[in-house]
């Protein structure tokens, strides 16, 4: 970060009370450096800091203010409500204390303050999905970047807590940003919206994600369009059309829209002519006549590209600028990142999980499978926040495994309804609850020309089982 804020300027800009400042001299002097770093984390405090103090699932912030002062922190963040401000020693001077409703309201207000700052920045671009979203965002940054300077969200700073920090590592340089918005619940979305203030969002489809907090389809819909709340009327919406639930929003937005597809005709920007090269790890379509290839094989992949074209095209970009930046895009960790162990190809696909990015990891494995002549492998974990559906989104990719003839893996407690219906089905599967027996199983039977694909929701942490599996060959 390279911040260069007042206690009394960001006071204002999250509409708090500064209660307490410098006790030698009392409230009247404002006798505290300029802030330059913001954090949520007691333990990282960096020089010229302001602690916000966030409760958590896990620990209250509050419980660790006497920690952030003592590690260095300049001011803390607190909220007002149950004495949390008293809750500490009030024996260090030149410490600022800001009293606030809501810390996490506060964090996202001192972000959107800071990120109004910069006038170079006049092209902001979100992305949200239950599928996809971060392959999107990195396509689009991939085309931005190669015109403008182009800050992206890193990691999982998807959420209020972490898009804050995206908008914090701005510079006077930046003139486009990428955005990734998650969520769990009913306005998360518009919390994010409302700080980022985008002037293009994207939708990339409506699936599963999440299902278990939202009801049903039409509820992740809702929680999705909360992204249109931050925007101003002249903005850009950008719509998968061969989603039903988004196609049925065409001319409902009040916002300026941009559908992208394959199978639907009427889409503004369709894709055409597509090809794999799996081996490569290649795809090939055209878009209104123009041949474009990107470094990532597969359907879901030419989905995300898409509308990457088109923000693409929204700000100025021509076909071979557009072209150029697929030449350097990088996906992120964790998401199909494909390659050699040993002879055995890997489908590093573990970051998350859901019912449709399974079924299309399906599909690359067995695209890959069919060039290699392979044997196809799936290890798979559970698909987490599925609540009532679980239980058929789980026998669903079950089935699906035993259709495409692949050796499938599991662990996990939900995943026993895959082995179920892939046992019922004929497939070749096996399961345990405990993923700790899995990597000697997988290693005993792989050969040389396998394919492998590894995929699981989040907090089944996949990569433990992908870095034991490698380990066996050192």
């Amino acid at each position: 970060m390279n911040l260069s804020m007042s206690i009394a300027e960001i006071a204002k800009a999250i509409n708090g009370e500064i209660i307490y400042i410098n006790k030698s001299v009392g409230d009247g002097i404002l006798d505290v450096p300029k802030i330059k770093n913001i954090s949520t984390d007691s333990r990282k405090i960096l020089p010229e800091s302001l602690f916000y103090a966030i409760k958590g699932e896990k620990a209250d912030g509050h419980d660790f203010i006497s920690q952030a002062i003592e590690n260095g922190a300049l001011g803390v963040v607190a909220e007002s409500e149950k004495n949390n401000v008293k809750r500490f020693d009030l024996q260090h001077e030149n410490i600022a204390i800001i009293a606030v409703k809501d810390t996490v309201q506060a964090l996202l207000d001192t972000s959107k303050y800071y990120k109004s700052k910069f006038k170079k920045l006049e092209k902001t671009v979100a992305v949200t999905g239950s599928v996809g979203k971060t392959t999107t965002k990195e396509f689009i940054y991939s085309v931005l970047v190669g015109k403008f300077t182009t800050k992206k969200s890193e990691g999982n700073f998807n959420t209020e807590i972490g898009l804050p920090f995206t908008l914090f590592s701005l510079g006077e340089d930046t003139e486009a940003l990428v955005l990734e918005m998650g969520m769990s619940g009913f306005g998360e979305i518009q919390k994010l919206s409302e700080t980022a203030n985008p002037n293009t969002a994207v939708i990339t489809n409506i699936g599963t994600s999440h299902i278990e907090m939202l009801g049903s389809r039409e509820g992740i819909k809702k929680a999705k369009f909360e992204i249109l709340d931050g925007m101003s009327y002249d903005a850009n919406i950008i719509l998968n059309a061969d989603e039903p639930l988004l196609y049925s929003e065409k001319n409902k937005t009040g916002k300026k829209e941009y559908f992208f597809g394959i199978n639907n005709r009427e889409a503004d920007f369709t894709a055409e002519n597509i090809k794999f090269d799996y081996e490569k790890n290649i795809s090939e379509f055209s878009v209104k006549n123009y041949k474009y290839k990107i470094p990532a094989a597969g359907i879901q992949n030419v989905y995300d590209a898409l509308p990457a074209i088109i923000v693409g095209k929204i700000y100025g970009l021509s076909n071979e600028k557009i072209q150029a930046g697929f030449n350097n895009f990088q996906n992120a960790k964790m998401r199909q990142n494909i390659y050699d162990l040993n002879g055995i190809t890997i489908i590093d696909d573990c970051y998350n999980a859901s019912l449709e990015s399974v079924l299309a990891a399906f599909d690359v494995l067995s695209g890959i499978a069919d060039k290699t002549n392979g044997r196809k492998i799936a290890v798979l974990s559970d698909i987490l926040e599925a609540g009532d559906y679980s239980e058929e989104i789980h026998a669903k990719i079950g089935k699906a495994a035993a259709e495409k003839n692949i050796s499938t893996y599991l662990f996990g407690e939900k995943s026993k309804a895959t082995f179920d219906a892939m046992f019922q089905s004929g497939g070749d599967c096996f399961y345990t609850p405990d993923k700790s027996d899995i990597v000697d199983v997988i290693y005993g039977d792989v050969k040389k020309g396998d394919v492998i694909l590894f995929k699981a929701s989040r907090g089944m942490a996949m990569e433990t089982v992908i870095e034991a599996f490698k380990n066996k060959f050192i």
